[in-house]
């Protein structure tokens, strides 16, 4: 049986954490850069689009 990765989505971040919601958890799960950075490079799990992620593309 071949694992799917996991659907999840950044939708805040606070302080130096990021906020990740998974989809079978109410509340989102707090990680560091590293771990985020780790999450985002590795193909267990799938961002989707994030208007988070986006508005603060274009900060400075």
């Amino acid at each position: 049986m071949e694992k799917k990765p996991a659907k999840v989505k950044l939708i805040g971040k606070e302080k130096q954490y990021y906020l990740i919601k998974f989809p079978n958890l109410k509340v989102p799960v707090k990680v560091n850069q590293n771990l985020y950075t780790k999450m985002k490079q590795s193909q267990d799990y799938v961002f989707s689009n994030s208007d988070y992620e986006v508005f603060n593309s274009h900060s400075a």
